[in-house]
C-alpha cells in the first residue's frame, strides 16, 4: 500500500513539473523547425524516451527490471542535455561575437540566435525533466541527494539564463548603433521589439515557475500528504 501510494504521489508531482515543460511537450513537426546540426538526432531521441518513461510512470514502477533499466536510461538523458547545453551556450555566444554591420545580416543573426535559444530551453528542459524523474524512479529521499540534485537543477536553470541574457543584451546593444535605410527601420524596430520582450522577461528577477514545482516536487515525500480512495478504488492526493 505504501508503494502504491509513492507512486501516485510520484505521478502527481511528475506531473506538476511537466506542465512547465513547454518545448518538451511541444508536437514534433515544431521542434523540427528549429533543431539543426548534429544534435538533432540525438535530442529527439532522448525528448521522446523522457515522454515514454514519464507517460508509463506507473506502469514501469510496478516492474523492477523494467524500473532499473529506465533508470539507467533517465541517467543517461540527463548527461546528454548537460552536454548539449554547453554546446548550445558556446553557439550563441559565438554567434553574438560575430559582428553585424548590415540589415540583411541582423536579420539572419537575430532568427539563428534565437533558433539557437530554442534549442539551449529544449536542453535545459530536457536536463530538469530527467533529472527529476532519477528521483521518483529511484524513490530515493536522501537529504544530501535531493540537496545535490536541486542544486545542480537550479544551477543550471540560472546558468542558461543567464547566458541568454547576456547574449540577447548584446545583440540588443549592437542593432542599436546600426545604421539602416529608411525603409529598414519599421523592420528593424520589430527586431528589437522581439529582443526586448525576451529580454525583459529573463531580467525580472522573479523566481521561475518551473524552479517552484522543482524544489516542491522534490520534497514533496518529506511532507505529510493525504490521500482519497473513492468507491471504484481511485486514489487522489489533496491539494
Amino acid at each position: 500500500a505504501f508503494t502504491a501510494m509513492s507512486v501516485v504521489s510520484g505521478q502527481y508531482f511528475l506531473a506538476q513539473i511537466n506542465k512547465e515543460m513547454q518545448m518538451i511537450n511541444m508536437k514534433l513537426d515544431d521542434i523540427l523547425k528549429f533543431l539543426y546540426g548534429d544534435k538533432k538526432a540525438e535530442l529527439i531521441a532522448e525528448m521522446s524516451f523522457v515522454r515514454y518513461a514519464y507517460e508509463n510512470y506507473n506502469s514501469i514502477m510496478l516492474h523492477e527490471p523494467q524500473r532499473i533499466a529506465t533508470l539507467t536510461s533517465l541517467q543517461q538523458s540527463r548527461k546528454i542535455a548537460m552536454k548539449d547545453m554547453e554546446f548550445y551556450i558556446y553557439d550563441l555566444e559565438y554567434n553574438i561575437s560575430k559582428k553585424i554591420d548590415s540589415f540583411e545580416k541582423l536579420k539572419s543573426r537575430t532568427r539563428k540566435c534565437f533558433q539557437i535559444k530554442d534549442c539551449l530551453k529544449l536542453s535545459q528542459q530536457l536536463f530538469v525533466m530527467s533529472s527529476m524523474m532519477e528521483v521518483f524512479f529511484a524513490q530515493n529521499q536522501d537529504k544530501e541527494y535531493l540537496s545535490a540534485i536541486e542544486k545542480d537543477i537550479v544551477t543550471y536553470i540560472d546558468k542558461c539564463d543567464k547566458r541568454i541574457l547576456t547574449c540577447f543584451a548584446a545583440l540588443k546593444g549592437n542593432i542599436k548603433y546600426l545604421k539602416v535605410w529608411p525603409l529598414e527601420k519599421q523592420k528593424k524596430y520589430g527586431i528589437e521589439k522581439q529582443i526586448n520582450t525576451l529580454v525583459d522577461s529573463l531580467n525580472n528577477g522573479e523566481e521561475s515557475d518551473m524552479r517552484e514545482s522543482v524544489r516542491l516536487a522534490l520534497y514533496a515525500h518529506s511532507k505529510i500528504t493525504e490521500y482519497y480512495v473513492d468507491k471504484n478504488g481511485s486514489v487522489y492526493i489533496a491539494a
